[in-house]
Order: C-alpha cells, then structure tokens, then sequence
C-alpha cells in the first residue's frame, strides 16, 4: 500500500510541475505570430490627391494574413479609394479589441498563456483581465494585383481615421507621417511593435461592389509610400 502511495504522489508531484511550467513551455508558440511582415521606407516630402470616402458593399477576406481576433470588431469599412500610377487602391479599417497583454492576436487561451511566461505568473488562471483595450486595422489594398498590407494602430480608435490620412501620388498610396509612428506590425505577442511595417497577404475582394469618390484636394506632406 506504501509503495503505491509513494508512487501516486511522485505522479501527482510531476503533473503539478508540469501544471506550473505549461506557460513557459508553450509560450514559444503561443507567442508567435508570423505572417509575412514588410516594413517601408521612411518619410518623404510627396505631392498627391486626397480621395473623397467610397462605399464597399462585398466580402473582405484575407488569405493567409496573421491571427487577428477579429470577434467584437464589426466588419471592415472602406474610407478611402482611388487611382494612383493606373492602379485602383483601397483603404479599409476595422476596429478591434485586446485584452490581457495589449494584443489583439490568436485565441484569448494563447494570449494569457503567453501573458503568464512574460510576467512569470504561475499558475496560469490568476492573469485572466477584464480589460478591454482599442486597436484598429488600417488595411491598404491594391484591387488589380490581390495584395493588401495590413498595419495595427495601437495609439489611436475608429473613429480617429479618415480618407485625408491616404494620399494617392503617381506612384501608389502613401499615408501620412503622423499615422505611420502609431501602427506597424509585430513578430510576436507582446514583443516590440515595428513601425512603419505591416502584414502583406493576399485578398480577395468584389470590385464590382467597390465605389470610389473623386480627388478633393492636392497635397503636398511628409508621407510613407505603401507597397
């Protein structure tokens, strides 16, 4: 009988370790992002137009873009859309929110998984946050090719953004300096954030649900080319 006890207790002893360390075992996983992250030039002087709002009525789907909790976001709205170098551009935002670590990527599991090992709380269920913080998706798409990029903004809600912070030059879109320093994209929950870098994935979109507006106004700022 003493035997068995003995041997139960070792068991129970090793599955509680195993209990304390899962958050440092998995959190190279459940950190981890990935996507396809490229990060643009810096800020130049460049003239442009500012396209007026324009109207997308179809579906947004993203191929193989990161894992963005999109649960409580709504849908995406397009605030912009115009022609720029003989391209069609289209930019988009979404709202979304993040809990625990700030993050609005994978599953709130991974996220407070991976909030546990960057803070060495142990055990796990005590870093469950009722807080709920602002991100928005500021997503630019180039109809034509399929390609959008898509940047986060940590700094900033909805309704902060509209079509004057995208300017359409001869070359492409650009966005305005200011907007840059508050969004980019990051290789891992909680790490640091890339500014001025974003997520490039495929799209697919209905262009003949897209309408776009006219150019409002000629512009000459400090802006960053997209793409």
């Amino acid at each position: 009988m003493r035997k068995y006890l003995k041997r139960f207790l070792i068991v129970l002893f090793l599955l509680v370790l195993v209990f304390l360390a899962l958050p440092f075992l998995a959190a190279p996983w459940a950190c981890h992002i990935g996507g396809d992250i490229v990060c643009f030039g810096g800020a130049a002087e460049v003239a442009g137009s500012v396209w007026g709002p324009c109207t997308y009525t179809g579906a947004v789907e993203i191929v193989d873009g990161p894992p963005i909790d999109w649960r409580y976001s709504g849908g995406f709205k397009c605030v912009a859309a115009g022609r720029a170098g003989g391209k069609t551009y289209v930019a988009f935002i979404r709202g979304v929110g993040a809990d625990s670590i700030g993050d609005p990527f994978k599953s709130e599991a991974e996220r407070d998984l991976c909030f546990c090992a960057k803070e060495r709380i142990v055990p796990c269920i005590f870093a469950k946050t009722a807080v709920l913080l602002n991100r928005v998706g500021i997503f630019v798409v180039d109809v034509e090719k399929g390609v959008g990029y898509l940047f986060i903004g940590y700094w900033m809600i909805p309704s902060d953004l509209n079509y004057s912070y995208f300017i359409f030059g001869g070359d492409g879109v650009y966005l305005i300096d200011g907007l840059v320093a508050k969004m980019g994209a990051k290789r891992e929950i909680g790490g640091p954030l890339l500014k001025g870098c974003a997520y490039r994935v495929k799209i697919r979109l209905e262009p003949e649900k897209l309408t776009i507006s006219q150019p409002l106004y000629n512009i000459t700022t400090r802006a960053v080319k997209v793409g």
